[in-house]
């Protein structure tokens, strides 16, 4: 007999609700470091995940649905995703060794014709600091969602149509002054509700701007749903052999992390193809392999993995990043491009993505785009010396040299054998600059240790450009 495995029963330490009524029910989630949920229902409804924190990786096992285990990739805070309703139960662990915190917003109202234009992956906007600020983000049949900045001591207008009422959902702690001298007092990840004509003014009193997001439901509530008659598998106790060969799989999915992380690509790929045998949606496993094959030239397989994956769920921005970074080992750069912007719309942080897109766009000479991907790297990857370098060989290009010179010292530390390029370019710059010492210094540190590291073709270069300098 099917039975509902209502998550704020199943695990009540993670799931609490925040607010419900006809229109909307919105659970707040908490997964603790490295914490393990057992089995429990997924949203019956279209949902928004309104993430609050900057959290790691979380699993996703699902039952009842044709692919098994899903990784979550890190989560941005103030970044949000959309998802159609999808009657399934799933356990969930968390990979990561810092909390992720949640909204769970739920919508109760009549869906589109088409369910599937909900979807996707929303993220913070910049603004024009000290004003207020919206944009509407995604709209649909069912719901208009839009950003809202309110800046610190403005007057914002909320107010809902005569059919449409709506939530506002806060990102940080806030504090207002309603025209009535009303105050409302919000803390991080509370919701306020706006009955349907309503229109209220509230000043920011806080010393900050507030971010907040609004949820206008554009359809009637689907107030006779009955969940509880429609089960979308049936509960009886799964099949020995079924459950077996999903541990089974995930145990080998460890395994051939544990062998990557030694050195043992061979043994690693063994134990991910085996994972994919024995389950075949698990996407991460997938995801490893066309990393794991790309390493060892055989691309054609890792091309092969990487459509399984997007059949699975074409939206993990590392499934499209490893694919681009075999496409670049094939010298496909055109895809590759393809490839690396496919990852940064699903992931806007995504550093090496930026990065990757950088070195093409800076190889075609789009310089101004390329650097601008360069400095997007740094800003969401601070001290990514790959990106610090090739930014500073763009500003070389275009004549900043002190510009260059301040990104190529920040390529310095820590000491590796990457380390002699960085100081020859650092040199060279400073030559060009017409500080002809200090670009001898640098040369003289690198060309030392490109000795240390048996580097013969960057000694030789190095030797010949200082013996041009002391003539």
């Amino acid at each position: 007999m099917w039975r509902r495995r209502i998550p704020v029963k199943i695990a009540p330490d993670a799931y609490k609700t925040e607010f419900e009524n006809d229109y909307v029910k919105v659970q707040r989630v908490h997964y603790a470091p490295r914490v393990k949920l057992p089995e429990h229902d997924h949203t019956f409804f279209a949902t928004a995940y309104v993430y609050l924190n900057d959290a790691g990786p979380v699993i996703y096992k699902h039952i009842g649905l044709s692919y098994g285990a899903v990784t979550r990739p890190p989560v941005r805070a103030g970044s949000f995703r959309l998802y159609k309703a999808v009657k399934e139960t799933h356990g969930v662990e968390s990979l990561s060794d810092t909390p992720s915190d949640f909204l769970r917003v739920e919508f109760k109202t009549r869906p589109a014709a088409d369910p599937n234009t909900l979807r996707g992956k929303y993220f913070r906007e910049d603004y024009p600091k000290g004003e207020n600020f919206k944009k509407v983000q995604f709209e649909n049949e069912q719901v208009r969602i839009t950003r809202l900045i309110c800046a610190a001591g403005r007057v914002s207008e909320f107010a809902a149509l005569e059919k449409e009422p709506a939530l506002i959902v806060t990102f940080s702690a806030v504090q207002f002054k309603t025209t009535e001298g009303r105050t409302i007092n919000l803390a991080e990840g509370r919701t306020y509700w706006l009955n349907t004509g309503k229109r209220e003014e509230w000043l920011n009193t806080g010393e900050a701007d507030a971010e907040l997001l609004r949820f206008d439901f554009k359809t009637e509530p689907m107030r006779n749903v009955k969940i509880e008659t429609s089960p979308v598998h049936s509960h009886e106790p799964v099949p020995g052999d079924a459950a077996g060969r999903k541990s089974e799989s995930l145990a080998s999915l460890k395994r051939g992390a544990a062998l990557e992380g030694e050195g043992k690509i061979e043994e690693s790929i063994a134990e991910h193809e085996k994972a994919v045998d024995l389950d075949p949606g698990l996407l991460q496993a997938h995801v490893n392999l066309i990393s794991l094959y790309g390493r060892t030239g055989q691309s054609g397989k890792a091309e092969m993995h990487y459509r399984q994956g997007i059949k699975i769920n074409p939206e993990i921005p590392v499934l499209h990043y490893n694919y681009g970074v075999l496409l670049v080992g094939d010298r496909r750069f055109g895809e590759a491009a393809e490839a690396f912007r496919a990852c940064l719309r699903f992931d806007p942080y995504h550093a090496d993505a930026h990065h990757s897109l950088g070195v093409i766009l800076e190889s075609e000479g789009r310089l101004d785009e390329a650097s601008a991907h360069h400095r997007k790297a740094i800003e969401n990857k601070p001290g990514f010396r790959s990106a610090h370098f090739h930014l500073g060989r763009i500003l070389v290009n275009q004549g900043k040299t002190a510009e260059a010179i301040e990104q190529f010292q920040k390529t310095l530390t820590p000491e590796d054998d990457e380390t002699p390029r960085y100081l020859y370019a650092l040199g060279a710059t400073f030559v060009r600059a017409g500080d002809r010492l200090k670009g001898i210094q640098y040369l003289s540190e690198g060309l030392k240790l490109a000795r240390k590291f048996n580097q013969t073709q960057l000694v030789s270069s190095i030797e010949r450009d200082l013996k041009m300098l002391e003539q």
